[in-house]
């Protein structure tokens, strides 16, 4: 790194002067969560020069042990040989036709295999777009407007955290509830009685999903004419091929997929039951587009797929989150800090007390500083590239930036 091993920030000049120059080119709104201000101000790079395995180089050509891993999609490391072999070769024997190509039923089969409950899928591009079409599917097969929705879904209209741009009347036809609050969700129900397409769900977030919360929102979902919707976006190939779903034995009546299943492609799927994605009303939904099921996409799926298993890559990621998050929050607990990692072994959600918040961004920019990348606030992943000399590395690092910052 270009920065001292006891200075208290790194140096991210060259971070600061693209980010002032984005600034006068490209729209506010695109890319915020990257392109992030607020991230610079904490002392966080905000532009990337490369990545290669579990690690990335800032323009500042800083290197960073990665546990962001691209916002999730990254399972099997950044940069790896075998999917850019992959995608390489099928390059070469085209990406996009104006007819079928026989990969796509290679991988359904193969896709629908992984997923015990699921028995149709449709392929789409990026998570955004596998909610937004399962949404569309849930409409048009009940007959109704109004979703329920917890969690991040994406950015399209009936979802966006934001609501410049949104048609209040669009706004008004999507509600949001809280993470393990059934509760709230059967006010809901019984509040827009009879005008609920789907519930949909988020399947882990922070801590996890509590005892009987997801098999709840199934129920009272069915109870009120709705389909339940789980958003496994983020889960799968992570907590498990098929997400939360398949390692709780949950059957919802539809899920969504992308992220790791692409490791960096912009791979997504909805999968559905024969019962809902059969029906006369979900075969007239549109959801059709130009670069659904491309090639490069699919052929990285296949890649994820086969190095997963062959070398048992779901119970790596437990590991080794299990690893991180029991040897950070013990250093933590013993440096008096309250920065801790909750939740699932492959997806580590930091927390603080917001009392604490200028000892723990301390703590973390003196991680930065000695090439450790660990977020303040935003759920964390594994992958595939993490060894346990990294995890324990990650450890040593935050025990030191403890020590450090209290001896000044």
């Amino acid at each position: 790194m270009n920065t001292e091993e006891s200075a208290r920030t790194p140096c991210v000049e060259r971070s600061k002067q693209l980010l002032a120059r984005s600034d006068e080119l490209i729209v506010p709104g695109c890319l915020v969560h990257k392109r992030n201000h607020d991230m610079l101000d904490k002392g966080y790079p905000v532009y990337a020069r490369k990545a290669e395995g579990a690690h990335f180089w800032d323009a500042d050509d800083n290197k960073y042990l990665d546990y962001l891993m691209g916002f999730g999609p990254i399972v099997l490391g950044h940069a790896h040989p075998a999917v850019i072999e992959a995608v390489e070769r099928q390059m070469r024997e085209g990406i996009v036709y104006s007819v079928g190509h026989l990969l796509e039923l290679e991988l359904a089969e193969r896709i629908l295999s992984k997923i015990p409950w699921a028995e149709r899928l449709a392929f789409m591009i990026g998570g955004s777009g596998a909610t937004t079409a399962a949404i569309r599917l849930a409409r048009a097969v009940t007959g109704r407007d109004l979703v329920l929705r917890c969690g991040y879904h994406g950015w399209h209209d009936w979802t966006t955290p934001f609501v410049a741009g949104v048609p209040p009347t669009t706004r008004a036809l999507s509600i949001e509830f809280p993470y393990n609050d059934l509760d709230t969700l059967a006010d809901l129900l019984e509040q827009h009685g009879g005008r609920a397409a789907a519930v949909i769900v988020e399947t882990l977030r922070f801590r996890g999903p509590e005892q009987g919360f997801l098999q709840g929102c199934i129920d009272l979902a069915h109870e009120h004419g709705a389909l339940c919707i789980f958003d496994e976006v983020k889960t799968g190939c992570r907590i498990d091929i098929g997400g939360v779903s398949v390692r709780e034995g949950l059957t919802p009546d539809m899920a969504t997929y992308g992220k790791a299943w692409g490791n960096g492609l912009p791979a997504s799927f909805v999968a559905g039951t024969e019962e809902v994605m059969t029906t006369d009303a979900a075969k007239r939904v549109w959801i059709a587009a130009t670069f659904h099921a491309d090639t490069l996409s699919l052929v990285a799926i296949r890649t994820v797929l086969d190095h997963l298993e062959s070398c048992d890559g779901i119970a790596h990621q437990w590991r080794m989150g299990e690893r991180l998050m029991a040897g950070v929050n013990a250093a933590c607990e013993a440096g008096g800090v309250s920065y801790r990692l909750r939740g699932w072994g492959p997806m580590p959600n930091p927390e603080n007390d917001e009392s604490d918040n200028e000892r723990v961004l301390d703590m973390l920019r003196r991680c930065l500083c000695r090439g450790v990348y660990l977020h303040h606030n935003h759920g964390m992943f594994l992958s595939l590239a993490h060894t346990e000399e990294d995890i324990d590395r990650t450890i040593a690092v935050v025990r030191d930036s403890l020590a450090e910052g209290s001896t000044t």
